[in-house]
């Protein structure tokens, strides 16, 4: 994402009339001192300024007029006067032709297909329309960011093509009967799977995309697909917000539910740079180089500020199902700890003895697929759920692991066997018996075969220790 201002997240420019006027007369008056031609200079003089009113006026008018309160309690920002400022706005031109588009993507158990076209007036009157906000002197430019971001979000001219997506994207809905969560999920993985746009990352000075730039694109960093998803749910009468991180320069979607919001916002985490459960954060984000110092290597760094919430839409509909995803995101936890313990257990234990040598790669490769699993299906909350509960019968009828919740103790982030995040709760490793997931059972060796249910689906192989 680029933020034209370190501090400020928006591109602007000043400007002041009254100032420019100003400074034009004082030029005037010492050029007729100079010359002595008064009435001529002050002529020439009077016609330079209204020239300069006019040109100013018509860039101003050439912009999207802000919406007011009365049209959208969302589009104005409390104490700035929509008469001054102008944000950034589409002109389409005359192009000829029209830009197809197709995306094919996974969700849950099927493909989905979708396809966009695009005129190429729009397209290119998006790409080469204003994207800056021009604002007063005396106004902060930090008051300008929620209306700034809401027109990229709902610039007018992109009308027709939000209708064209949602129109395609409800007859899918309709045809596989997805409850309001799976529609909220349909439309986050079709974001998620557009590849992220790693070149905007190393180019000081790029502008945000609208979100017709994006779909014909295929490609956006965080505020670009961030805005089109936004855009999205909240033509689907979703209560949803963009979470903007100014000192990380990072853009996610905040969806309203009443679990997994994040800090005090009220809001459910969406990440749109890839593949993820919705209310699953990323643990670190990796810095662009941009933003980087010279000579100094990028690292990936947690979130840890107050986002600004920009609210895009207060509809009614809330994402509900956070239980399942606060239970994949825990069993997925407890599963990525327990492999760390496995793998330096398997990398430091004494061969001396193979049986239980033998367990712990056993074990080793069970989690493993798990895991895999997991990983892959991001797109399939519903699957992915009902998955880790065909896991949950005993493995044996002799001597089983027993199953545990996860530990109350905690190990600090980096002892024993690898990293975690704060909150990441893992078993004490001094326990005298192998841990298993949230109702998972892990077979012993002694039970000769796998009991049905077990084992998950034929995954890729589990990663090496």
């Amino acid at each position: 994402m680029d933020l034209q201002l370190p501090h400020h997240g928006i591109s602007w420019k000043i400007t002041d009339m009254g100032r420019s006027s100003r400074h034009m007369a004082a030029l005037c008056r010492y050029i007729s001192w100079r010359q002595g031609r008064l009435f001529r200079i002050a002529l020439l003089c009077g016609i330079a300024i209204l020239l300069l009113a006019a040109m100013t006026h018509g860039v101003t008018a050439n912009q999207t007029t802000p919406r007011t309160a009365a049209e959208d309690p969302c589009q104005v920002t409390p104490g700035v006067s929509s008469t001054s400022i102008s944000l950034p706005s589409i002109a389409p031109n005359d192009t000829p032709g029209f830009l197809t588009r197709q995306y094919v993507f996974p969700f849950q158990d099927t493909t989905i297909s979708i396809q966009a076209n695009v005129s190429n007036g729009l397209y290119f009157g998006a790409k080469n329309g204003n994207k800056f906000a021009l604002i007063p002197e005396d106004v902060a430019p930090e008051t300008v960011v929620p209306d700034y971001y809401r027109a990229f979000v709902n610039d007018p001219a992109q009308e027709t093509l939000n209708a064209d997506l949602t129109g395609q994207f409800r007859k899918i809905r309709k045809e596989h009967e997805y409850s309001e969560d799976e529609y909220l999920e349909l439309l986050t993985v079709f974001v998620q799977s557009f590849p992220y746009d790693t070149s905007s990352g190393a180019r000081v000075g790029t502008l945000s995309r609208f979100p017709v730039e994006t779909i014909v694109e295929r490609t956006g960093d965080c505020d670009d697909k961030s805005v089109l998803l936004a855009g999205l749910l909240s033509r689907e009468g979703y209560n949803v917000s963009l979470l903007l991180f100014i000192p990380e320069h990072h853009m996610a979607v905040g969806v309203a539910g009443d679990d997994l919001q994040y800090g005090d916002t009220g809001y459910i985490w969406i990440e749109t740079t890839d593949l993820s459960f919705v209310g699953e954060m990323p643990q670190k984000l990796n810095q662009a180089v941009k933003y980087v110092p010279a000579g100094q290597v990028p690292e990936a760094e947690p979130v840890t500020s107050a986002p600004v919430v920009i609210r895009v839409n207060s509809g009614s509909k809330r994402f509900t199902h956070t239980n399942e995803t606060l239970y994949i995101l825990a069993q997925k936890r407890f599963i990525d700890t327990r492999i760390a313990l496995l793998k330096e257990e398997i990398n430091t234990h004494s061969r001396d003895d193979p049986s239980r040598f033998r367990r712990l790669l056993e074990e080793y490769r069970i989690y493993g697929e798990i895991h895999n699993t997991l990983v892959k299906h991001r797109y399939d909350r519903v699957g992915m759920y009902h998955y880790l509960l065909s896991l949950q019968q005993p493995a044996c009828t002799r001597s089983p692991v027993p199953s545990l919740a996860l530990s109350s103790r905690e190990i600090p982030t980096g002892s024993g066997a690898g990293t975690s995040s704060p909150n990441t709760r893992i078993v004490d490793p001094s326990e005298d018996y192998l841990p298993g997931p949230i109702g998972i059972r892990v077979p012993d060796n002694v039970c000769g075969k796998y009991p049905a249910g077990v084992l998950p689906p034929r995954v890729s192989r589990a990663p090496d220790p």
